[in-house]
């Protein structure tokens, strides 16, 4: 009896297993994809913007001009200095010209007389009449006369400014510096106030007014 029973078991396995081989057989064979092979990829562009092709690289690259050097340019070639001797020349003549820029705005001159002595400076241009210099020089001192003893006057100094006219006329009197001595300063103006009128301007001289600071020194 068992062994009855092993036999049919056996054989409802093998029809079940030779089933399954029928149906497995009857069914397509799926194929199964092999996997593809990716290749690394460099990112030319950002993305959105179109960058240049590794073609369009190539040919720009073989377009291109090349660069051209720039010239050097010419070395201005140095001429020599030369050199002059001051052997043999006076002073005068090895010194450089000074120029006087106070020569040409001023014209100063001296004088004395009775009551004392004078300086004269004058504003403006170059005023190359020394002889009319002199002149005003001559008649202001000789109206120059003060009442102090030559004691008291000593050392002192005034300076008064006035203009002369085309003509001769003396204009805009003032004490510009004083001595320290009314006496003294008072009299100055009066000295020039009594050459009034002095001699025309030059007719030569290019203005209509001259501005002179006349100076007062005591004599000693």
């Amino acid at each position: 009896m068992a062994v009855r029973n092993a036999y049919i078991l056996s054989g409802v396995l093998h029809i079940i297993a030779i089933g399954m081989i029928f149906l497995m057989t009857s069914q397509p064979v799926t194929q199964i994809k092999s996997f593809r092979k990716y290749q690394p990829v460099r990112l030319v562009a950002l993305p959105g913007k179109p960058g240049p092709t590794p073609a369009k690289q190539a040919i720009k690259q073989e377009t291109a001009p090349a660069e051209t050097k720039p010239k050097p340019k010419p070395v201005a070639k140095k001429t020599p200095e030369r050199v002059v001797s001051t052997k043999g020349k006076s002073k005068a003549e090895s010194k450089p010209a000074e120029s006087s820029t106070k020569a040409k705005t001023e014209t100063v001159a001296t004088g004395a007389g009775e009551g004392g002595q004078s300086g004269v400076r004058l504003d403006g241009a170059n005023f190359p009449y020394p002889y009319y210099l002199s002149n005003i020089q001559i008649k202001i001192l000789s109206n120059f006369k003060p009442v102090i003893s030559a004691k008291k006057a000593k050392g002192l100094k005034a300076v008064v400014f006035f203009v002369v006219g085309r003509g001769g006329k003396i204009q805009d009197v003032k004490l510009e510096s004083k001595s320290g001595h009314f006496l003294f300063d008072q009299e100055a103006q009066r000295a020039v106030l009594r050459s009034n009128p002095l001699p025309a301007l030059p007719p030569a001289f290019g203005s209509d007014r001259l501005g002179v600071h006349f100076e007062f020194v005591a004599s000693e």
